[in-house]
């Protein structure tokens, strides 16, 4: 069971994710070419696929960030339609905007990687960690600022473990 709390407070989610990024880029980087375009298991992505999908995602999730800094301003934002998250085989199945197109090289993904964690540190540095502005999480529910940065912290973590357990 996730339990986005396990990420802590507002400075331990952004240490979580300096983590899994030092990681993650030391993974990607110490990768062979082969490695890299080989899916991690049958019918899965490559790693490649992994980490767009992962800078996929930190955008999205800055876009909420400041999505709810807006909200908590009083602008009065139009509605945004959320899909509930889909399972397939008992597996939350990635929504279609942040599902990788693969195709990138790895300096395309290194830098889209460091552009999309960019605009999320960018927008957690103008978030207010107590706004009780909600968005809601296509798994997760209903979400506050620090509930998007924890499941931000939680996503990473999850691919990186994958990741690192299949180039062994």
């Amino acid at each position: 069971m996730v339990r986005l709390e396990d990420y802590g407070a507002w400075e331990e989610a952004l240490k979580a994710l300096e983590e899994s990024r030092k990681a993650l880029l030391a993974l990607l980087k110490g990768g062979d070419s082969h490695w890299l375009s080989t899916p991690i298991r049958e019918g899965a992505w490559t790693p490649l696929m992994v980490a767009e999908h992962i800078a996929l995602v930190e955008d999205s999730t800055a876009r909420v960030l400041r999505r709810l800094r807006r909200m908590a301003a009083g602008e009065n934002l139009p509605p945004v339609p959320v899909k509930p998250g889909e399972f397939k085989d008992g597996k939350p199945q990635a929504p279609e905007g942040v599902r990788p197109k693969g195709g990138l090289s790895l300096e395309e993904v290194l830098a889209l990687l460091e552009r999309a964690r960019a605009f999320l540190l960018e927008e957690a540095a103008k978030a207010d960690p107590q706004n009780p502005a909600t968005f809601p999480h296509p798994f997760f529910g209903e979400l506050n600022p620090l509930g998007w940065l924890r499941a931000a912290a939680y996503h990473e973590a999850h691919h990186l473990k994958a990741l690192q357990e299949a180039s062994r």
